[in-house]
């Protein structure tokens, strides 16, 4: 009779215990707890600790670089006076930072500077000399201050500051919504990132003793912010019910962050008490709550044994955590959310004690025997992205035209050589490419076999051409392609007329004034100011008519296939009415060995020739990336020797692999071509054929040439279509930069006029007239103006934010910002689990055909091809 009631009684003690755990549930805890709210309104932001910025003094590193541009690159260097006062600014705006976006993104900005200011300079103990001052962030050693001469330390140290203000945004964030979840979440892992990406620099970056600079600490800031991170995880799955035994593994997880984040800490040697008392805690605190979940879970499938040596399990690292006499120095809070478990567990146990000795009377396992609760890690380092995903935070880079001549003249000799070869191995595919076609045609291959093994209707592969030709567009788009590649160019030509008509005016108004007032016209003649100007528009000109002779090329395909490609856009029908047919169908061919071997060489050179598409594209990559200007811009601000030709050679060497498979193909082709011809022979000898299968034969060769001429012209039309548009935008900005030029120039001769006008009202009252007066604005060599008055006046030319320094012909610009928006929160779903140019020859083998387009205004040096990805993890 027990046994028979026993399961009913079971049902109603399930019931009341669900009951209990409800009531329990709605009493107030903090994010912290086992017991928590259903709306989240307990939940306290002193649970979890953020770290503490490094602190620095102010300083300007605008002398001593001023003095190594004076002495070692022979420029004034008043000529770059904004980039160093927005340098001073900047990190003037890093020494006292607040919480909050705004100054997130000047430390990114700083620090993203300080990567491009290190290219340019050598700012350490032998050259540039900038003391550096810094004091520590962690514990036993913050009144300390560190120095060092060394630009990494700065940039060290920033870093830490970046990652140290991601903490200080996750723990301001309001976690009693969900949203303020997601964005602490967040935050943690790219606090986690920045710790982790410095502690990746300490191999290259030789930096001195520091408390906080050290891979220990780095390592436990790094596991700290990832236990932070998954415990907001973890307490977005209680609030939002999930299963128990998800929960719990997301408890274990963060409690294993959090043991490691202790082991490290332990073993650094620099963390206060509190920190180490915070971390053991919660991490004995996460392995119980991660027991009592599981032993809910055991509860809802019956097995009440373990779930009662969970609990006990639980209680165990409860007593851990609160036993210890240092508990007492943990926050309130902390206290508070293990209190708030402690009492859970003790009812749950009591609980499920007395129901197990009165009803289901099951064997209590050993705690040690229980299986262990693997973690669910939700969480991974976010790690600080290269410049390149954070230009539009970084802005342009200071001193961008600060560049030796010798390093742009070597990596422009680098650039010809580089492209030559590049040219030369592009070449000899397409000539190989194109041999094999004609050879193929003048043999009537394929045509001649798919004549006869099809003397009626049309071949498979023919229909697929024809259908992939009318999908296209057929023979009138290359048509409406060639006429916008025909108004493309005229536009861009006219864009680079106008510009040069700009100068040309601008230069004959100053040779006509500088005529009428002779010696007293001071001013620096126009063509002196123009030769960099005059020399971009002709690299400009040069690359336009290169394009010219390409468009001559194809224009020329096109007229010679147009008819052919005309009827590849037939219908089916209409295609087939067109070819001759025949009746009278060779059986040979079924059963001619020369046929089958014919088909397999056939088969063998389309392979050899579609294995090039690859390769091709592999070495335009190789190439577009392959920029030698960092090394030597290196080596000079080093004052290194470098033997130009050993290092171009050196560099050459990555593209011995290209050749070397090139050659191979080539020799595989040859090859098979010869077994083609001499299997062909054969095929002929042996064929029955009729003049309408010779016929049939070439109507079909000719159409399987249109097809290849079509794929050849559209894609060439598609790259001289993305050419003309890309080199439209660079003409334009350098017709603009030629405009500029003309305004500045136009301002400064009204303001010399006046001078000089105002010089000859004088000389009644002043003394005998010397020398010409210098313009009003002064300073340069040749009386060009180094500063400008600020733009109130319309149309004045000033360059970037730049109203202090002499237009160059050579500013570098920058992409524009991403669309990143850093306020859109993790996306948590219903799986806990989710883890949270250089182009050649595309006109005719005979071209080289370059799509690295220089810029409007020309860098001194090749930068990095290519546009930054549209990626902002880091800023608002």
């Amino acid at each position: 009779m027990g046994q028979a009631r026993r399961p009913a009684l079971k049902v109603v003690l399930r019931s009341g215990h669900l009951r209990r755990i409800a009531h329990i549930q709605l009493k107030p805890a903090s994010s912290g707890s086992e017991s928590n709210t259903r709306t989240m309104s307990g939940i306290s932001s002193t649970n979890m600790l953020p770290v503490e910025f490094k602190r620095t003094e102010r300083l300007s590193l605008a002398p001593p670089i001023k003095n190594y541009i004076a002495t070692s690159y022979a420029e004034d260097p008043d000529v770059y006076i904004d980039d160093f006062r927005n340098l001073d600014a900047l990190r003037g705006d890093i020494v006292v930072p607040d919480v909050h976006l705004v100054s997130l993104n000047k430390l990114l900005r700083y620090y993203g500077q300080l990567l491009y200011l290190g290219s340019k300079f050598p700012i350490d103990e032998q050259h540039i000399k900038i003391c550096f001052s810094w004091y520590n962030s962690i514990g036993k050693e913050s009144k300390k201050s560190v120095s060092s001469f060394s630009l990494n330390f700065e940039k060290a140290c920033v870093l830490f500051n970046i990652g140290a203000m991601y903490s200080q945004l996750g723990a301001s964030e309001n976690r009693s919504t969900a949203e303020g979840l997601k964005r602490a979440a967040m935050f943690f892992q790219q606090s986690a990132g920045a710790f982790q990406t410095l502690q990746q620099h300490l191999t290259d970056w030789t930096l001195p003793s520091s408390a906080d600079l050290n891979a220990a600490t780095l390592t436990t800031l790094t596991n700290f912010m990832l236990a932070q991170a998954q415990e907001c995880f973890w307490y977005k799955a209680v609030v939002d019910k999930m299963k128990d035994g998800i929960i719990a593994r997301l408890a274990a997880q963060a409690a294993e962050f959090y043991d490691l984040a202790h082991q490290s800490a332990v073993g650094a040697g620099v963390f206060t008490e509190s920190w180490l008392v915070h971390m053991q805690i919660k991490s004995n605190h996460f392995r119980a709550a991660a027991q009592y979940r599981k032993s809910q879970e055991c509860l809802a499938s019956g097995k009440y044994g373990e779930e009662i040596a969970r609990l006990q399990s639980a209680q165990v690292y409860v007593k851990k955590a609160m036993d210890n006499a240092l508990y007492k120095k943990a926050s309130s809070y902390v206290q508070s959310d293990l209190k708030n478990l402690q009492a859970t567990l003790e009812h749950s146990l009591q609980r499920a004690e007395k129901d197990n000795d009165i009803v289901y009377m099951e064997t209590i396992p050993r705690i040690e025997s229980l299986p262990p609760i693997g973690g669910a890690k939700m969480v991974e380092p976010t790690l600080i992205p290269d410049l390149s995903s954070m230009s539009d935070i970084v802005g342009p880079p200071m001193f961008s035209k600060l560049v030796p001549f010798s390093v742009h003249q070597s990596a422009s000799l680098y650039s010809h050589k580089k492209d030559a070869l590049v040219s030369s191995i592009i070449n000899r595919i397409n000539e190989a490419t194109t041999l094999a076609q004609s050879t193929l045609s003048s043999l009537n291959l394929p045509a001649a076999i798919e004549a006869l093994e099809q003397p009626i209707g049309l071949p498979s592969s023919l229909l697929q051409h024809s259908e992939e030709v009318r999908r296209q567009g057929g023979a009138k788009s290359l048509q409406d392609t060639w006429a916008t590649i025909a108004a493309l160019a005229d536009r861009d030509n006219g864009i680079l007329d106008e510009a040069v008509r700009t100068l040309d005016e601008e230069e004959k108004e100053d040779e006509e004034i500088r005529a009428k007032l002779g010696t007293k016209w001071s001013r620096t003649p126009s063509r002196d100011l123009t030769s960099n100007l005059r020399e971009s528009a002709k690299v400009y000109r040069n690359k336009l008519n290169a394009a010219k002779k390409s468009d001559l090329l194809i224009g020329s395909k096109l007229e010679k296939n147009l008819h052919y490609i005309e009827s590849l856009s037939l219908t089916k029908e209409e295609l087939e009415a067109s070819i001759p047919s025949s009746t009278a169908s060779s059986t040979l061919v079924s059963r001619d060995p020369n046929v089958k071997q014919l088909k397999g060489l056939l088969n063998q050179l389309t392979a050899n020739i579609k294995d090039r598409a690859p390769l091709v594209d592999n070495l335009k990559k190789l190439s577009a990336s392959d920029d030698i200007g960092p090394r030597l811009v290196e080596a000079a601000n080093r004052h290194e020797e470098i033997d130009d030709e050993q290092l171009f050679n050196q560099q050459l060497r990555k593209y011995d692999q290209f050749q070397d498979g090139v050659q191979n193909m080539i020799d595989q082709q040859e090859q098979t071509l010869a077994a083609i011809q001499e299997a062909n022979r054969k095929f002929v000898e042996s064929k029955q054929t009729s003049g309408l299968i010779r016929e049939r034969e070439e109507a079909l060769q000719n159409l399987d040439n249109a097809y290849k001429a079509f794929k050849d012209i559209t894609s060439n039309m598609q790259e001289g279509v993305k050419f003309y548009s890309d080199f439209q935008n660079v003409l334009n900005k350098f017709s603009q930069n030629c405009k500029d030029y003309a305004m500045t120039r136009s301002v400064d001769k009204k303001d010399q006029i006046a001078e000089l006008q105002r010089s000859v009202t004088n000389l009644h009252v002043s003394e005998p007239q010397g020398p010409p007066l210098p313009p009003r604005h002064g300073g340069a060599p040749g009386g060009y103006p180094t500063s400008l008055p600020p733009s109130t006046q319309p149309g004045l030319y000033t360059y970037g934010q730049s109203t202090g320094t002499m237009p160059q012909p050579y500013p570098q610009g920058m992409p524009p910002p991403g669309t990143w928006d850093p306020n859109t929160p993790l996306q948590y779903g219903p799986n806990p689990y989710a883890q949270p140019g250089t182009q050649h020859g595309p006109y005719s083998t005979n071209v080289f055909y370059s799509t690295n387009i220089p810029g409007a205004m020309p860098p001194p040096m090749p930068t990095q091809p290519g546009g930054p990805q549209q990626y902002r993890p880091y800023g608002v």
